[in-house]
């Protein structure tokens, strides 16, 4: 299989010769390994020996318990075993979750070994998260998902992969461009709505096939990620919860309601979903307030990670509602790059997503199928026009642009983002 390159790729190669640990995080199955075989593939074009760089898979039980046992030896043996001791190594550390107190024993290598470079992977966010601990100012972290509307198009081909680059909205400095080729990429968005963007997915042509490589990496999921790192106690219980999660899309998490359909309790709703976002399945997202007496401050909203799973649980991939699906791609777009929030008064007036950029600007963002400026949009932009310059209203196929005040609202097409 041809590799796609990742977005993140050129980040990461940045770092390659800087002291700090790199910690590559992300779900089950988004690329992490053939991101990591491809990190060994730069280093060869760099000029570094095979024998310098060293891929360890800690999901083998044998390999991690010797590490585990005394990390220190563990590896001194492969500078040992080199004929230059003096030389760099490399080591790549894939899925270091399964580590017991891996910060502790990565920080022992970090502080023992000067010439060494540590990229590591993990699927559990909270246990690389923990790493910071134990390594503060020593790690930098990045995060991998399934592909991108960008990655998804490099598969389907170059060709679209330019007209997109030549699209995409570029929020520092708006331009609005028209395409001959809208239909041509809506055509393909619906199908990566669908099916997800997870890389064997996404490379499969067979729709069969596609789901079932869907519900092999759901019970993989189930089996390796959360059985293997948090017990059996919540085996049922996530595939409960996420079933329900997914016929509920974008709203508002409403507790008692979730506890009522599930039977679950408060207190297990609450570290299931904490658990569900530490090993990427879904992002929970806060509302934006400033105003403490008529502003939401509390209950999140869910989006899921990959939209192929999401279907999945749902148990259908050809009578989809897509507008749920357009508001869950909106959030994963601006949610790798922006801090993302949503935004909704006592009253229910309510706007989809407020990004927030470095210079604590503020965007708001409308997803609408029609070329209307909605009353709460206007009521927000009213409540804090002095941080937005523009505002974004993401919709199928509308192209123009419009104004309140003096911020200007782009009507986009979501393949545009």
């Amino acid at each position: 299989m041809e590799y796609i390159k990742r977005e993140i790729e050129e980040e990461i190669e940045k770092w390659l010769d800087e002291r700090e640990v790199l910690a590559i995080r992300g779900p089950r199955q988004c690329g992490k390994t053939t991101l990591l075989n491809r990190i060994k593939e730069i280093l060869f074009s760099r000029g570094i020996k095979e024998a310098n760089i060293i891929y360890i898979d800690f999901e083998d039980n044998l390999t991690r318990i010797k590490f585990e046992e005394n990390p220190k030896q563990f590896i001194s043996s492969y500078f040992h075993s080199n004929s230059n001791s003096n030389e760099k190594m490399y080591f790549l550390f894939d899925e270091v979750q399964f580590i017991k107190e891996a910060g502790k024993k990565l920080k022992l290598i970090f502080d023992s070994f000067t010439n060494q470079k540590i990229i590591i992977t993990g699927s559990s966010s909270f246990d690389l998260t923990s790493l910071g601990k134990h390594l503060v100012g020593r790690v930098i972290f990045f995060d991998l998902f399934p592909f991108s509307f960008l990655e998804f198009l490099r598969v389907k081909g170059e060709r679209y992969e330019k007209i997109y680059k030549e699209l995409k909205i570029d929020l520092k400095k708006p331009e609005l461009r028209k395409t001959i080729f809208l239909d041509e990429l809506n055509n393909l968005f619906h199908e990566y709505l669908a099916f997800g963007a997870y890389p064997r997915v996404v490379i499969e042509n067979d729709m069969n096939k596609k789901k079932e490589i869907l519900k092999n990496l759901f019970i993989t999921y189930v089996e390796k990620d959360v059985v293997s790192l948090y017990g059996n106690n919540y085996r049922d219980k996530i595939v409960i919860l996420l079933k329900s999660l997914s016929g509920a899309l974008g709203g508002v998490i409403k507790y008692e309601e979730i506890s009522q359909n599930t039977g679950l309790k408060y207190k297990e709703i609450k570290e299931i979903l904490s658990l569900l976002q530490d090993t990427f399945v879904i992002s929970q997202v806060k509302p934006f307030h400033k105003n403490i007496s008529s502003e939401l401050r509390k209950n999140p909203k869910v989006y899921f990670v990959d939209y192929g799973l999401r279907n999945y649980l749902l148990g259908n991939f050809e009578n989809l509602d897509f507008s749920y699906l357009y508001e869950n791609f909106v959030y994963n777009q601006f949610n790798k790059h922006y801090k993302v929030n949503y935004w909704r008064t006592t009253t229910k007036t309510e706007v989809d997503f407020i990004i927030q950029d470095s210079k604590n600007n503020l965007i708001p963002v409308e997803v609408k199928s029609t070329a209307k400026i909605t009353r709460a949009l206007r009521s927000f932009i009213n409540a804090y026009g002095e941080q937005i310059k523009i505002a974004l209203i993401p919709n199928t196929n509308i192209l123009e642009e419009n104004k309140i005040d003096n911020c200007k609202i782009f009507f986009i097409p979501f393949v545009y983002l």
